[in-house]
């Protein structure tokens, strides 16, 4: 999937996920009011519990997916090894929540500090990561994570820890087992054993500073990653304008 139309489907999830978290309501609202419903008493529960219940969520969770789907796409385009899928779809359902929990910004029930206290990490470097292979490295030529073997090294350290954190925080992970394979001793064995792979990856500090750092270290090295391959290109764009007609290049 190239650069365009990986965006376009970004872009298209994005208004799919903000109509049914913002506006669906509205229509919930309007469908209620149309149909009359009023008139019956207990008659409005089946259409709203329908409505809230099943064809919102299901709308979110088919933003989610077309989100993830593209991703993994633009992922196998670029060539790029299979584990960044692995990673990416580990950063995505440990992530999964927080969107869900903006939603209800705009019903203004949502305090800033409840914000900050829900973000997870895996969900800044899922949001960065997207944006970074965003890029059209099929225009330019650029290699996907830079030419330069340490840099890459750098990237990939910094992204399996982003991963392993995901994996030490979201309880989601330790329920799987249970609901897909119904092994019940295994989610036991894993729910015990995030808390100490948590404390690990954050160096027994009770906030994630540790885990900001290496972010910061990731996002760094991917705009390193961009600029040695893309300095004669954005010479060729930005220099020309300003020379004099003449003048010596």
């Amino acid at each position: 999937m190239f650069a365009g139309r990986y965006l376009w489907w970004m872009l298209i999830a994005i208004a799919i996920f903000l109509f049914f978290t913002m506006c669906f309501d509205y229509v919930t609202w309007l469908t209620v009011v149309s149909s009359g419903c009023a008139r019956i008493a207990g008659s409005c529960g089946p259409i709203i519990v329908t409505m809230t219940g099943s064809m919102k969520p299901s709308g979110v969770y088919l933003a989610g997916g077309i989100i993830l789907v593209v991703t993994l796409a633009r992922i196998h385009y670029l060539s790029m090894n299979w584990i960044w899928g692995a990673i990416v779809a580990i950063w995505f359902v440990a992530s999964a929540p927080f969107p869900l929990l903006l939603a209800n910004g705009w019903t203004g029930q949502l305090k800033p500090e409840t914000v900050l206290d829900g973000l997870p990490v895996a969900f800044l470097f899922f949001v960065i990561f997207c944006a970074y292979i965003g890029w059209s490295f099929e225009e330019s030529g650029a290699r996907p994570l830079g030419a330069w073997r340490a840099l890459r090294t750098i990237i990939s350290v910094t992204a399996v820890y982003g991963a392993l954190l995901a994996l030490s925080e979201a309880p989601a992970f330790a329920t799987i087992p249970g609901r897909v394979l119904g092994e019940m001793r295994l989610s036991t064995s894993i729910a015990a054993l995030q808390p100490g792979l948590h404390d690990v990856l954050t160096l027994w500090a009770s906030r994630d500073t540790f885990a900001y750092i290496v972010f910061a270290v990731f996002v760094v090295g991917l705009a390193a990653s961009l600029l040695p391959q893309n300095l004669e290109e954005l010479r060729a764009r930005f220099v020309p304008p300003f020379m004099l007609r003449g003048s010596r290049q």
